[in-house]
């Protein structure tokens, strides 16, 4: 039963985890399976604001990419299928002439770049 267990923990695959939001592990004292919960980490394509120029306003929803696997970030693809991630949808409600969304994905202001957590970010991966 141990060795079941083992061989279902390691064959789990990524994609599962992040949509169970749980990791399985083997307690070795008690010989059972336990689960723990954990929060998915979204990959950070660019350390930075991503500029969309001429934003329409109104009669067009935004779907901002949360996971990070986008390839036309900032905004969603559909490359979140099979993950826990799921894009933000937003409308403008009023003009302007660029938005700045996070490229980083760890932003506290959702969509919007906060213009700190990529500094932070920069500093501690040694880039200027």
């Amino acid at each position: 039963m141990i060795r079941m267990l083992m061989k279902r923990c390691f064959t789990v695959q990524l994609k599962d985890l992040e949509e169970t939001a749980k990791v399985i592990r083997l307690n070795k004292q008690n010989k059972k399976a336990e689960t723990e919960q954990f929060t998915p980490i979204p990959t950070s394509p660019v350390l930075g604001p991503i500029k969309i120029e001429d934003p329409k306003v109104s009669n067009k929803t935004y779907r901002w990419c949360a996971c990070g696997l986008s390839q036309k970030q900032p905004l969603c693809d559909g490359s979140h299928q099979g993950t826990s991630f799921k894009p933000y949808r937003f409308t403008l409600e009023q003009e302007t002439d660029s938005l700045e969304l996070c490229g980083c994905k760890l932003t506290k202001s959702v969509p919007f770049c906060d213009g700190q957590t990529c500094v932070n970010l920069r500093k501690q991966s040694g880039q200027p």
